[in-house]
């Protein structure tokens, strides 16, 4: 009976880890390819694919995809070793576009003619554009809500007049005439109404995406200045993409498509996250926090960091070289 019990208890458990592997055998191999990478960094190509690129965005699979390879580039170039490795599907890191606030800000001001940069001058440019946005919405946003309310309060005339001759039974043909005239009166107002509303409401959403652009540059420059609390603006620390380790799945996460080369620069950056990267100080460096530059060289301070990843397999292939 025992060795009975032992054998349904041993064929359980083999059960429901074949199980465990079918449902979850794709994370499995992901939290092991990550932690073979951090035991051995370097010593294998981190394979990356495409994920999903959001239909906002002008942007196919092969086009984000000769960008990761040119971002790879980068990295490969300067370390004279294969550190990445593209494949159509199921990398060691999945890389996506995201839409958001962010976008849809850079996307309206382009709307209007208006190309994003990272200088101070453009910043003070974009302020001024601001001033003059909201300068005009104020004293605009005040004269559709008088309006508003003086339709309101012949809305509320007429209404009233209907529901006397309603209660009445009755009203002369004059009467009817005015009643007419006076709803045609108010179709007519509300409409100019909606016309303004729409106006406002177009100033509204661009003073929003100035505040929002504005915002991002504080960051990005370091300006000593208050951010834009607006409501419908972006506020708080802005990050143009990210990458995140979850349950085992690595992704690179993109939140800003300017142009290619701040996208390639993004990608670089991030792509070095991937390789085990830190942070550095040096603002001109790809490694560092916030992206202030369009140049595709990285520097000694990357370089740095990039050895301190890498020495370990570096000191095992010069020991094994020097063996040989």
């Amino acid at each position: 009976m025992r060795i009975f019990i032992s054998w349904v208890l041993l064929l359980t458990l083999l059960g429901a880890s074949v199980y465990q592997w079918f449902a979850h055998g794709a994370q499995y191999r992901a939290i092991g390819r990550t932690v073979r990478q951090n035991a051995f960094p370097c010593s294998s190509p981190v394979s990356y694919s495409v994920g999903a690129i959001d239909l906002r965005y002008d942007l196919s699979v092969a086009e984000l995809t000769e960008y990761l390879k040119e971002a790879e580039a980068v990295w490969e170039s300067a370390y004279k070793r294969d550190l990445f490795e593209f494949i159509p599907s199921s990398g060691d890191v999945s890389v996506n576009m995201l839409y958001d606030r962010r976008q849809a800000a850079i996307d309206k001001l382009k709307a209007i003619g208006l190309k994003t940069g990272q200088s101070l001058d453009f910043y003070k440019s974009l302020k001024v554009h601001y001033d003059e946005v909201l300068g005009r919405v104020e004293p605009r946003q005040a004269g559709l809500n008088a309006r508003l309310a003086a339709y309101k309060r012949g809305e509320a005339v007429y209404n009233a007049t209907v529901a006397k001759f309603n209660q009445r039974g009755t009203a002369s043909p004059r009467q009817i005439k005015r009643l007419d005239g006076a709803k045609a009166a108010l179709e007519r107002e509300f409409a100019v109404i909606k016309n303004i509303e729409g106006g406002v409401n177009a100033d509204i959403d661009l003073l929003n995406a100035l505040a929002t652009t504005l915002n991002q540059l504080i960051v990005e420059l370091d300006i000593n200045t208050a951010q834009y609390n607006r409501e419908g603006a972006a506020l708080g620390t802005f990050e143009e993409g990210t990458y995140r380790v979850s349950g085992g799945f690595r992704t690179i996460d993109l939140y800003k498509y300017s142009d290619r080369r701040q996208l390639v620069r993004l990608l670089t950056h991030e792509m070095g996250h991937a390789l085990g990267m830190d942070h550095v100080l040096n603002p001109e460096a790809m490694m560092f926090p916030v992206n202030r530059g369009d140049a595709l060289t990285i520097f000694p301070d990357d370089i740095h960091e990039l050895d301190r990843v890498c020495a370990p397999l570096l000191k095992k292939l010069r020991r094994r070289a020097f063996r040989g």
